[in-house]
């Protein structure tokens, strides 16, 4: 059965991976090419007052959306970065989610990378009805500019049971090409 479009981003988390090898999450990330690091110290979230979410968290949205600000403030003070204000934030950061759906062929090794990447429908539902896939996508930036000096991604097959062990790992191993506090 396919999810609802107002539970797009709940679906989505459990499908960010923990293990890319055990559950199926791809990475990427990059940076705009001679980005100097160094002179950021601070960031913001991009959609800071009107679009924060409201806490506590009436809803299974607003829950997620405050996973994700705080496990990505986590890798940002990790790597030296402090959270101020947006009138002077160096980095504004935000990030989006999308879903997909994905066709599969009818064929055991097409199921069976479907089921190694965390999906849990039989052979005949996902043939059919085929699944969604969900990507986590973090964008970082400039400040004054506005323009985006660093990216990074996490795709898996969405699988909600597997939110609270895939999410803490698929932003940690997407923050592990984000350059340090001072990195030139």
């Amino acid at each position: 059965m396919r999810m609802a479009a107002t539970w797009t981003a709940v679906a989505l988390a459990g499908g960010l991976g923990a293990c890319a090898s055990q559950l199926g999450m791809q990475i990427q990330a990059g940076q705009r090419p001679g980005t100097d690091f160094s002179r950021y110290a601070t960031y913001a979230w991009k959609t800071a007052g009107a679009g924060a979410p409201e806490w506590p968290a009436k809803n299974d949205r607003a829950a997620l959306d405050w996973q994700i600000r705080g496990l990505v403030d986590q890798q940002m003070a990790g790597r030296g970065y402090e959270l101020v204000g947006n009138d002077g934030a160096a980095l504004l950061v935000d990030y989006r989610i999308e879903r997909r759906e994905v066709d599969m062929n009818d064929s055991f090794s097409d199921y069976a990378q479907y089921r190694a990447a965390g999906g849990e429908g039989s052979p005949g539902e996902a043939w059919v009805q085929g699944y969604e896939q969900g990507t986590l996508y973090i964008e970082v930036s400039d400040g004054k500019t506005r323009q985006l000096v660093w990216y990074g991604s996490a795709s898996a097959v969405v699988n909600p049971k597997l939110r609270e062990k895939r999410m803490p790992v698929a932003i940690q191993r997407i923050f592990e090409r984000f350059p340090a506090r001072g990195a030139g």
